[in-house]
């Protein structure tokens, strides 16, 4: 081999190197600045999201996320910090009648087991320009608007994105499809 020979490869690799580095900063820094992660304690959203399981929630920074009925987001409430459902947002009218929901006069078809679902009553509420109604997925354990009643978009922290369950992978997040309905 000769010595230019040599210099090139170190050149190619050099490049190659820096190459990497940079990309890593950049995938960092969007990540650091477009998402934060989470641990899931609890079983609340069972089975949408396991104990342990590790959640990349989206927060841009400067603006609060666009949040819709299904999305399941991080909040804060009373210095907690909660992962639960959106199941009506401003404008929409929600109640609960023997477990089930009711948002805007009409059923919400929802595939939340027996062994997960409650049987509340609670009465219609309108939510303001700035209310949203969460409910977590695991009824029976879940604290949450049925306790502390709606919420405001300043509690939402953000939306969860991805899901990497605690055994490894990366994963959506299982819709119950609470979704509107499309009319």
């Amino acid at each position: 081999m000769t010595a230019s020979h040599d210099s090139s490869t170190r050149q190619k690799f050099l490049i190659a190197l820096r190459v990497i580095v940079v990309v890593t900063f950049l995938i960092g820094a969007f990540r650091a600045t477009f998402f934060t992660v989470y641990r899931v304690s609890g079983s609340s959203m069972l089975k949408s999201l396991q104990d342990g399981d590790r959640i990349f929630v989206y927060d841009p920074p400067f603006t609060q996320p666009e949040v819709s009925v299904g999305d399941t987001v991080v909040l804060e409430v009373d210095g907690e910090i909660l992962v639960k459902r959106v199941l009506a947002a401003p404008g929409d009218r929600i109640e609960m009648v023997y477990g089930h929901v009711v948002r805007n006069g009409w059923a919400v078809p929802e595939h939340i087991g027996v062994d997960r679902r409650s049987y509340d009553w609670l009465p219609e509420t309108e939510m303001t320009e700035d209310q949203f109604f969460v409910l977590g997925d695991h009824r029976r354990v879940s604290v949450d608007s049925r306790e502390f009643g709606p919420v405001t978009r300043e509690q939402l922290l953000g939306v969860v994105a991805l899901r990497a369950p605690d055994g490894g992978g990366l994963g959506l997040i299982s819709d119950t499809q609470v979704r509107r309905p499309n009319l």
